[in-house]
């Protein structure tokens, strides 16, 4: 049985929220407590210069592998 986003972040507080598809083989920046993306690109330092532009500092990157397992709403 598939289950809603609330759902999930409900379920599980403590994991990382899935990755929206469109950001498959990218890289994202997470804020501080990841529960939002704050940057995303191709190019890790660029990724995470536009994190500290908007104000996380010391953001959770996380290369977003290819795959059918990438997916969110």
């Amino acid at each position: 049985m598939q289950m809603t986003l609330d759902e999930f972040i409900n379920r599980f507080p403590e994991r990382v929220r899935p990755i929206p598809v469109e950001y498959a083989g990218r890289w994202v920046a997470w804020n501080d407590d990841q529960s939002e993306i704050v940057a995303h690109g191709s190019e890790l330092k660029m990724v995470r210069q536009a994190a500290a532009e908007r104000g996380c500092a010391r953001p959770v990157l996380q290369k977003v592998p290819h795959g059918s397992f990438v997916g969110g709403a």
